[in-house]
């Protein structure tokens, strides 16, 4: 082991990186990407996984449990994680799911064949050798229609972030616990005194606005590592080239169409690029001052079968799922025009009172998907009767939601809620996941979209009592005894009710809360 992979290993193990699970990465997103650009994807039911820097499977766990007859592995160079997740597997009873702790340097074919490759936040944080390792397993543990994901620090927006990391590794040359500090201090000090308009000043000031919400993990591993080498788009793809690997898609597509850009570059970038999608892409990393990537990757073979122009028939084979409330009042059914937008800020104009009723339609069922045809009978249902162009319509309401990004897109349904019911019951896998996590650990689980869901002190109460065993009033009863027993309490502006109808309204105002947290009802 050279170096500076120790050096890598060293921080991991020091300062263990909390593991959560990352949206952008979900097979089925990649599968659903893949299939919207013209390439079909491994079953994901029943796919291979490997994951490249997986810390403590918090990002392969919640895909091994929706679903168990897939094949997962994680390797990643800390032993530290690599057991914290062990530990994770073992009280969960997960048995799809394989670690290894090793040197992704030193591994190849024995690893063998993987539908789905995802290496994210590591490609830029780790040493050339390692960084080449990546892309080499990309393509030769990669089945024939297997798609990769490998996520990296890019350029231009890096640069002026580069001048804040020398600053913080200037002065922070101590242990972990005294670099954080350190390089706080050294951007407190700079912010105070650089000049506001210099390059320097305006990074600091870009900094200072996101740092807030910056963990000690992430600040570490993100600006005081040995190692960040961001790297400009078009780079990265000539060396995924040179491995005998295509660029398909940006894990965010939305990013990639022209259309979503000011109408004065438009017409000047199509001129110049000439078709090329990944110059295309380069133009625009400049325009938007791009700071970080995450590249799906097929192999060179394929490259033939892409298409960017989206298909009219693959769009209706998708399910989608958006909420997008009427932002001009009440929808009208009628051709009149109303903007509809999401919880983003983004948002469309809508005309047309089918497409208006599909777009209602959509929100009342999200988060759970929608496919053509239901979309279709919904809108019947609503209205009476359907156009003879209404197919036609909402093809375009579901090419304008992808290309905008207002959309989440799968090839299957997502059915993230379920019937209201006597007594409420969510997955043991969640319970059973809360109670694996590291003491000290941000309590959360997962849900159908592969997203975190934190929980605070009354989720994390009531989580396991959601067993099937309990009807609403139970509940109720659950939450009045922990609130006597000082268990948890209630406060309204900052102060802690004690007046029992005050209460009384808390814990049902609570309840509801959770409940829809985790897709639940009561009768």
């Amino acid at each position: 082991m050279s170096d500076g992979i120790q050096k890598v290993e060293q921080y991991y193990d020091e300062v263990p990186y909390d593991s959560y699970m990352f949206p952008q990465t979900a097979p089925e997103h990649l599968a659903a990407i893949a299939y919207l650009f013209g390439l079909s994807a491994p079953a994901v039911a029943t796919a291979r996984v490997l994951e490249l820097g997986c810390s403590s499977a918090g990002n392969l766990i919640p895909f091994a449990v929706r679903h168990p007859q897939a094949r997962l592995v994680g390797i990643d160079l800390s032993p530290v994680q690599i057991d914290l997740g062990k530990r994770k597997l073992e009280q969960m009873g997960l048995g799809n799911v394989e670690l290894i702790a090793g040197d992704l340097s030193t591994m190849g074919a024995e690893l063998g064949e993987f539908d789905y490759i995802i290496c994210h936040g590591v490609y830029s944080w780790v040493p050339e050798p390692v960084r080449d390792a990546i892309l080499r397993i990309s393509r030769d543990n990669l089945a024939p229609d297997g798609i990769a994901y490998i996520s990296y620090n890019t350029y231009p927006g890096w640069k002026g972030r580069e001048l804040v990391r020398d600053a913080m590794l200037l002065r922070a040359n101590q242990s972990p616990e005294e670099k954080l500090g350190r390089a706080r201090g050294m951007i407190d000090f700079l912010h105070q005194h650089v000049d506001a308009g210099s390059v320097l000043g305006r990074a600091l000031q870009e900094y200072q606005q996101q740092a807030h919400s910056f963990s000690d993990y992430y600040l570490m591993h993100e600006y005081l590592e040995p190692f960040n080498a961001p790297c400009y788009f078009s780079d990265f793809v000539r060396l995924a080239e040179e491995q005998g690997l295509s660029y398909l898609a940006d894990a965010t597509p939305a990013t990639m169409f022209l259309g979503n850009y000011a109408p004065a570059v438009q017409g000047p970038l199509l001129a110049e690029c000439g078709g090329s999608q990944v110059l295309l892409e380069a133009y625009l990393d400049f325009l938007t001052n791009r700071t970080f990537r995450q590249s799906l990757l097929v192999r060179q073979e394929r490259v033939g079968d892409i298409r960017y122009q989206l298909q009219s028939d693959g769009l209706r084979t998708l399910h989608l799922a958006a909420h997008l409330p009427c932002l001009s009042g009440e929808p009208r059914f009628d051709p009149s025009e109303q903007s509809f937008g999401d919880a983003n800020g983004r948002s469309l104009v809508l005309k047309g009172r089918e497409v208006k009723c599909a777009a209602v339609a959509l929100t009342e069922a999200w988060p759970n998907t929608l496919g053509m045809e239901e979309l279709l009978a919904a809108v019947s249902r609503q209205l009476g009767s359907l156009s003879a162009r209404a197919e036609h319509h909402l093809t375009v309401l579901f090419e304008q939601l992808v290309i905008s990004g207002m959309a989440r897109i799968r090839l299957e349904p997502v059915v993230a809620r379920v019937e209201p019911c006597e007594k409420p019951c969510i997955d043991p896998a969640l319970v059973a996941y809360v109670r694996a996590l590291p003491e000290g650990h941000t309590p959360h689980v997962f849900n159908a979209w592969h997203e975190t869901v934190s929980l605070d002190v009354v989720a994390s109460h009531l989580l396991p009592l959601l067993d099937g065993s309990r009807t609403r009033a139970d509940l109720l009863k659950c939450l009045e005894e922990a609130e006597q027993k000082d268990q948890l309490g209630f406060l309204r502006n900052g102060e802690r009710l004690t007046a029992p109808d005050d209460l009384r309204q808390a814990r049902e105002e609570h309840l509801d809360r959770v409940l829809q947290l985790f897709g639940l009802a009561t009768l």
